[in-house]
């Protein structure tokens, strides 16, 4: 794991992106107050076995995201604020997607989180950099808790999630938690467009593939952003 953070590292600065990174820097009370928010998505958080250490992951990867100011210009990247959900900073075993098998690790859980920034990007009309999607689907429509094609799994070190914050205003994000929903904000002084999102499944023979629509209004075509193949499902054990 080391190796592959030493490589983005160094990748990054190459590239220029290491300068753009949104630095942890919790906003003042005055500050706070100039942002409302703008785009609002509320999930449930799925009850399993490991759901309380899920929420407990939740919560402390929450405390690195709060409030931090997003300038226009700049790179967000999960990992680069959140940092490594070791055991050493209270992380606890969660459900986590580990070659193609559901099974435990410490940090479980935090893909909800990203999956959230994701769709929030969508919706904002920012400019997604990186984006992994689950090998496959691990739900039924029963005991799913976002639309297939929504997902945004993180692995540190190897898998991030990244947007550029394209709009003219700054933006931040804010989380509430309750006993089983997740709420996520995207906040700014003004208002922001929030575009309508659809993900469109279709069966295929190695198993679903999800097309992400933007629908920019009622007279346009939508805008295809991109397209998820996902294996068919296996067993959701845990």
């Amino acid at each position: 794991m080391r190796c592959r953070v030493i490589q983005r590292s160094t990748t990054d600065r190459w590239v220029g992106h290491a300068a753009k990174f949104v630095a942890f820097r919790p906003m003042t009370d005055d500050e706070k107050q100039r942002f409302m928010p703008q785009i609002v998505i509320v999930q449930p958080i799925p009850a399993t076995t490991l759901s309380e250490n899920k929420k407990h992951n939740l919560a402390l990867a929450i405390q690195r995201l709060q409030n931090i100011a997003i300038l226009p210009g700049a790179i967000f990247s999960f990992w680069q604020l959140v940092g490594e959900p070791s055991q050493a900073k209270g992380y606890l075993e969660g459900r986590t997607i580990i070659q193609d098998q559901l099974k435990t690790d410490v940090g479980g859980g935090l893909c909800q989180l990203s999956g959230l920034l994701y769709v929030l990007s969508l919706k904002a009309g920012l400019k997604v950099l990186e984006r992994h999607p689950h090998s496959q689907d691990i739900y039924t429509d029963e005991t799913r808790f976002a639309p297939l094609g929504s997902d945004a799994t993180v692995v540190y070190g190897y898998k991030d999630f990244r947007f550029e914050q394209t709009l003219a205003v700054p933006l931040c994000l804010r989380f509430e938690m309750w006993d089983q929903e997740i709420c996520a904000m995207l906040c700014a002084p003004q208002s922001i467009p929030e575009y309508a999102i659809d993900f469109q499944r279709e069966h295929v023979e190695s198993g679903i593939r999800v097309n992400t629509l933007r629908l920019l209004d009622s007279s346009t075509q939508p805008e295809v952003l991109g397209s998820t193949l996902y294996k068919a499902r296996q067993s959701i054990a845990l």
